[in-house]
C-alpha cells in the first residue's frame, strides 16, 4: 500500500526510533528521535521507505541535513539524501555532496560529489568521500584548498593540492595526502608520494614552513627552510637552515614560550665562516653568531619585570648576513640610538596615580672600530613619578625621583641622583583665555669621575645644585563657524625664570645631547629634555596656531604655525644646531594641509638672523583610484664645527594593476652626494589564499669595506599552509 501526503510545510517526529530497537536490540532512547520536514512526504510502506522531497529538513541530535529529497528506511535507519545535499553537525562548517548515504545517527557515510568547509577558509572536495563516526574522512581523488571555488566549478583555483587518497585525521588534527602534487592556476608544479600538512582548525601543528629565496652580489643564492617544532600549547621552536651558494650555511632559530605570569622569545643565528667585505674573504673560519631575546612577566597587575638581549659576535655580522640592526626583539624599556645595541634587565610599575621603572643596562656598538669600552654600564637608571593628594581645586602637584649611573671601563664616570616637584593650574579665563601658571623645584647630586686616554683617574667632582623655575602659559584661542567649516585662531605666550647655575654646577651633559626646537618643544619647560643641561634665565615663547576644518573633503583641511623664543636676558645654553643659540631663537615654521587624498606635512626652522633655512621636514602622501605614494624632503644645515649640510629624498609609488596584482617602487638619495642610497622595486600578487611578493633591493651605504649590496627576494604564500601563528 502506498500512500501520498501534500502540505506547505509538513513536520514529523518518526516512531522509527522505537521498530528500529527491535532489529539492533538496543536500550530505550539509546538513539536520538529523527524529525523530518518537507513539502512532500511519501509513505512507501510496502517497500518500507519514506521520501521526502521539497525543502526537505532532516535533524537528529545537532546533526540536520538539508537536500532536494531524503530516502528514509525506518527498519534500518539509513539515510540517503540526493540533489544539493548539506549536512551540517553542531559549529562545524557544512558537508555538501550531489548524494550521500548516512547511518541511522547521521555520523557515518559515503558522499558522492563531496565538498565541505574547513576552518580559516580550508576546502576539500573529492568524488568519493567516507566519513567515520570519530569526524574523519577518506576522499577518493580528492583535493585541498583555501581559495574560492566557481560555484559552477569552472577555472581552477589559485593553487590546490590534488592527490589520489586524502584523510582528514581529526585525532592528529592533520590532513595526509597520498600522489600528491600542487597546482598552481591548474597546472601541475611539484609531486610527492606522500604528504602531510596541519589541519586548519588547529592554531599550531609542528611542521616544515614555507621557505624563502633569495639572491644576493654578497650571499649568492640563498635559500632557507623553517620547520616549526610545537614543543607543548605554550612554547614552540623554530629551527631554518640556510644554504647560500657564496659562504657557508647558516642556523637560525626562534624559541616563544608563554607562562602564566609571561612570555619569553629568543632569535638568533650561527655560522662557522671567514669575514668577507667586497674585496673577498680574510682572517680564519670561526664561529659567528647573533642573539636577540627578551623576557616579560608580571609579578602583579601593576608590576612587572623584564630584560632584553642584543648581542652579536662582530660589529658588521648583522649586515652581511642581511639582520636587521634594529631588532624588534630585545629592546626593553630604554631604546638605543642608530646602529647601538643594548641588553638591560629591569622593574616597571603603573599605578593610577604613579609611574615607576629602574634598569641596568650594557651598550655595544655596530659602528666598526668605535670602541666599546668607551661605552657606559649603565646601572642603575630609573624614576619615580607620582601625583601627590591635593585639592582639585588647586591644580596639580607631581613628585619626581630620579637616578642615572654611568661607569666606563675607559672614560669618565657618572653618577645623579635628582629629587623635584611640579605643580601646574590650568584654568579658563572670561573671554576663553586659557591660562596655565606652573612651578618647577629639584635638587641634583652629582659624583663625577675623570680619567686621561689611558684610563687614570685625573680628578673627582661631587656637587648638588638646587634648581626652580616658575611660568605660565597663555593662549586664546578665537573660533568662527561657517556653512563650510569653523576656523580656529590661537596666539599663544609662554612666559618663565629660571634660576641660573654656577661654572662649577654644570656637569658632563650625558642626556641632553640632541636639542632642536618645533612647535612643540618651543614651549616645553625645559627645552634640554634631560637632566644635564638646565635652560636658565628668562623668556618669552609666541607663536600662533592658524586652522581650517571644513566639511567636505573636497574642500582642505589646514593647520600653519609660526613662532620663535626671545631671551628676556643675556643667557644662551645652548650651542650652535640647536636653533636657540641666539637671544632670539630660529623662527619656526610649520604646516600641514589635507585635500582629497593629498596630504602634505611640513617642519621648518628658519636662521633668526640670515632667513637661511637651517633645517626642513616635508613629508606628502596621495592615493587616488588606484595609485598610492610617499614623499618626504629633509633638509639640515651645517650650523657648528664639525657638522655636515644633510640633505635627502625619500620617495615611493605603488599601483594596482588589477584587483590582485600591484607593482611599487621606492627610493631614497643623497642630495648632498648625488648619490641613491636605496632602491627597490616589487611585484605583488594577493588573493583570498595566495601572497607572492618579487622584490627587488640595493643599499649603497659606506659601512666597513661591504659595499654596495643587491638582492632579490621571492616570498611565497600559500594560506593555510606552513605560516606561523601568532595565537
Amino acid at each position: 500500500m502506498r500512500s501520498l501526503m501534500t502540505a506547505c510545510a509538513v513536520a514529523a517526529l518518526l516512531t522509527a526510533g522505537a521498530k528500529a530497537q527491535a532489529v539492533g536490540d538496543a536500550a530505550p532512547d539509546a538513539r536520538e528521535p529523527v524529525y523530518l520536514e518537507a513539502g512532500v512526504l511519501i509513505d512507501d510502506r510496502d517497500n518500507q521507505r519514506l521520501f521526502a522531497r521539497e525543502n526537505v529538513r532532516m535533524q537528529s541530535g545537532e546533526r540536520t541535513l538539508f537536500a532536494d529529497e531524503i530516502e528514509y528506511n525506518p527498519q534500518t535507519g539509513r539515510v540517503i539524501a540526493r540533489g544539493n545535499v548539506r549536512l551540517f553537525q553542531g559549529d562545524e562548517p557544512a558537508t555538501l555532496a550531489e548524494s550521500i548515504e548516512l547511518d541511522s545517527e547521521m555520523s557515518e557515510g559515503v558522499a558522492y560529489g563531496f565538498a565541505t568547509l574547513l576552518e580559516n577558509d580550508g576546502k576539500a572536495a573529492a568524488s568519493v568521500a567516507v566519513r567515520r563516526a570519530d569526524g574523519s574522512v577518506e576522499m577518493t581523488r580528492g583535493y585541498y584548498t583555501a581559495c574560492d571555488l566557481c560555484e559552477d566549478g569552472s577555472g581552477s583555483p589559485t593553487w590546490r593540492l590534488r592527490a589520489s587518497r586524502v584523510t582528514r585525521d581529526l585525532d592528529d588534527q592533520m590532513i595526509y595526502y597520498r600522489n600528491v602534487r600542487l597546482e598552481i592556476l591548474g597546472a601541475p608544479i611539484l609531486y610527492a608520494p606522500i604528504f602531510a600538512h596541519a589541519d586548519p582548525s588547529t592554531p599550531r601543528r609542528s611542521g616544515f614552513l614555507i621557505p624563502s629565496v633569495d639572491f644576493s652580489n654578497r650571499l649568492g643564492f640563498s635559500y632557507k627552510q623553517p620547520y616549526l617544532w610545537v614543543i607543548s600549547p605554550h612554547s614552540d621552536l623554530v629551527v631554518a637552515p640556510r644554504y647560500m651558494s657564496e659562504v657557508n650555511p647558516s642556523l637560525e632559530l626562534q624559541y616563544r614560550r608563554r607562562f602564566y605570569s609571561g612570555e619569553f622569545a629568543f632569535s638568533g643565528s650561527a655560522t662557522y665562516e671567514q669575514e668577507f667585505d667586497e674585496d673577498g674573504f680574510f682572517g680564519a673560519e670561526e664561529l659567528r653568531w647573533h642573539t636577540f631575546a627578551e623576557g616579560r612577566f608580571n609579578f602583579t597587575p601593576r608590576w612587572r619585570w623584564g630584560f632584553g638581549v642584543q648581542a652579536t659576535s662582530g660589529d658588521l655580522y648583522l649586515r652581511r648576513y642581511d639582520f636587521s640592526e634594529s631588532p624588534d626583539i630585545g629592546r626593553g624599556i630604554y631604546e638605543m640610538p642608530n646602529r647601538n645595541l643594548a641588553s638591560q634587565i629591569y622593574l616597571q610599575g603603573q599605578g593610577q596615580n604613579y609611574y615607576s621603572d629602574i634598569a641596568a643596562i650594557r651598550v655595544t656598538s655596530l659602528f666598526e672600530g668605535e670602541n666599546d669600552d668607551a661605552l657606559p654600564h649603565i646601572a642603575p637608571i630609573g624614576q619615580l613619578l607620582t601625583d601627590l593628594p591635593f585639592p582639585d581645586w588647586a591644580g596639580l602637584l607631581e613628585s619626581e625621583l630620579s637616578t642615572a649611573n654611568l661607569v666606563r671601563e675607559d672614560g669618565d664616570d657618572y653618577l645623579r641622583a635628582s629629587a623635584g616637584l611640579r605643580w601646574n593650574r590650568s584654568t579658563i579665563l572670561p573671554l576663553g583665555v586659557r591660562f596655565e601658571p606652573y612651578a618647577i623645584g629639584r635638587i641634583d647630586a652629582y659624583a663625577v669621575t675623570e680619567t686621561d686616554g689611558a684610563g687614570v683617574e685625573t680628578g673627582s667632582r661631587n656637587f648638588t645644585r638646587a634648581l626652580g623655575a616658575v611660568g605660565t602659559d597663555i593662549s586664546w584661542p578665537f573660533a568662527r563657524m561657517d556653512s563650510w567649516g569653523q576656523t580656529i585662531i590661537a596666539p599663544r605666550v609662554h612666559l618663565v625664570s629660571a634660576t641660573g647655575v654656577d661654572d662649577g654646577e654644570r656637569p658632563p651633559n650625558e642626556d641632553s645631547q640632541i636639542v632642536d626646537i618645533d612647535s612643540v618643544s618651543l614651549f616645553s619647560r625645559n627645552r634640554a629634555g634631560g637632566y644635564d643641561l638646565w635652560e636658565n634665565g628668562q623668556r618669552a615663547d609666541v607663536g600662533m596656531l592658524l586652522e581650517l576644518d571644513t566639511v567636505s573633503e573636497w574642500l582642505p583641511d589646514a593647520e600653519v604655525f609660526a613662532g620663535r623664543s626671545y631671551r628676556l636676558d643675556n643667557e644662551v645654553p645652548f650651542g650652535a644646531g640647536t636653533g636657540l643659540d641666539n637671544e632670539n631663537s630660529d623662527w619656526v615654521a610649520e604646516f600641514g594641509i589635507d585635500l582629497a587624498g593629498f596630504s602634505i606635512d611640513s617642519r621648518n626652522r628658519f636662521d633668526s638672523e640670515s632667513g637661511r633655512l637651517n633645517r626642513s621636514d616635508v613629508r606628502g602622501t596621495f592615493s587616488a583610484w588606484r595609485v598610492g605614494s610617499a614623499l618626504r624632503y629633509t633638509k639640515l644645515t651645517a650650523e657648528a664645527p664639525g657638522q655636515n649640510d644633510d640633505e635627502e629624498i625619500a620617495a615611493s609609488v605603488s599601483f594596482e594593476l588589477t584587483d590582485r596584482w600591484s607593482v611599487g617602487a621606492a627610493a631614497r638619495r643623497d642630495l648632498d652626494t648625488d648619490e641613491t642610497r636605496t632602491a627597490q622595486a616589487s611585484l605583488s600578487y594577493e588573493d583570498e589564499c595566495t601572497r607572492l611578493d618579487i622584490i627587488y633591493e640595493r643599499e649603497n651605504y659606506n659601512i666597513g669595506n661591504l659595499g654596495p649590496r643587491t638582492s632579490v627576494r621571492f616570498q611565497l604564500t600559500l594560506f593555510t599552509l606552513g605560516a606561523l601563528q601568532d595565537d
